[in-house]
């Protein structure tokens, strides 16, 4: 797509250029990238685009898409060029301070819903505003769709870093739940410390940092060297904070209360076995993701 082009760039040709382009440069999801940056380009949404397939876009914006592009073909990820992602079908903003939120972590979200839906013991001994723990919020997605799918819920979420937080805080406000999330700053459980009073929570989730330090190098370039390092590096094994959450559920978790953390697909035996030494939860299960990989630990 060069200055020089003789070609008319409307639409159609825009997106058939870029498709191809793209999938030469071996971009994942060619095609799907190419629809949401021109649709970013041109302020529409990318329905739009197919019933105006012969529109010639002003100069301006082809020169905006053209920018769009190279960065893509650099592997940025599509949701920093346009500032934002969708999970549970609610869009959240995103920048580089933060993970993109991904369908696997929908997984966590629809069993934490689920399991507060059915815990009649909560209700039974009077606590019909659940009190629920999102550690390493990121974006604020989990946090925030748990608050627009549980009302009478009342959340606290937490994040090693001040800028993750600005953007959780930012989508929280956006969605109209800001004043049911307490957003805090710190180290996973330490950053509790600068709450007024201590909470026994009936969930702690969390999304941690799980890629073993030395797989980093083998990581999707896209995610690789554009998504935070400090939410995706988990340690020698990838496991690591995910120790410190068990460990510290011993002091923040309801008797009653359930402990759910995402994972990667092959980290199961090893976190059930962790669970297991720590003693203090019952057994824990594996919850399979959409594509039947095993995706988040749960207790009880």
């Amino acid at each position: 797509m060069s200055a020089n082009s003789t070609p008319i760039w409307n639409v159609g040709s825009l997106l058939a250029w870029t498709t191809d382009f793209f999938n030469r440069r071996q971009i994942d999801e060619a095609r799907l990238s190419a629809e949401l940056l021109l649709a970013h380009a041109l302020n529409c949404s990318r329905m739009a685009l197919y019933t105006q397939y012969d529109r010639v876009p002003p100069d301006i914006q082809i020169t905006t898409f053209r920018e769009l592009v190279k960065l893509r073909s650099n592997h940025t990820p599509v949701a920093y060029l346009v500032g934002k992602a969708w999970f549970f079908s609610l869009e959240f903003a995103v920048t580089r301070d933060v993970l993109i939120p991904r369908p696997d972590t929908e997984t966590l979200v629809e069993n934490v819903i689920s399991q507060v839906r059915q815990k009649n013991a909560w209700s039974a001994e009077g606590a019909s505003s659940p009190a629920i723990l999102d550690l390493c919020t990121g974006s604020g997605c989990i946090a925030i769709t748990l608050a627009k799918n549980l009302p009478s819920a009342i959340i606290t979420a937490t994040d090693i870093s001040p800028a993750a937080l600005a953007v959780a805080q930012k989508n929280a406000a956006a969605h109209g739940v800001a004043d049911r999330i307490t957003f805090v700053v710190g180290d996973l459980y330490d950053a509790l410390a600068n709450l007024p009073a201590p909470t026994l929570y009936h969930v702690i989730a969390a999304n941690p940092p799980y890629i073993p330090s030395a797989a980093l190098a083998d990581v999707s370039p896209t995610v690789r060297d554009h998504e935070p390092h400090l939410a995706l590096d988990g340690g020698p094994d990838g496991l690591n904070l995910h120790r410190r959450i068990l460990e510290g559920s011993k002091s923040f978790l309801h008797p009653d209360g359930l402990l759910i953390q995402e994972m990667q697909f092959d980290q199961g035996p090893a976190l059930l076995a962790a669970y297991a030494a720590a003693g203090h939860l019952a057994p824990a299960r594996l919850i399979r993701d959409a594509a039947g990989h095993p995706r988040c630990i749960l207790a009880p």
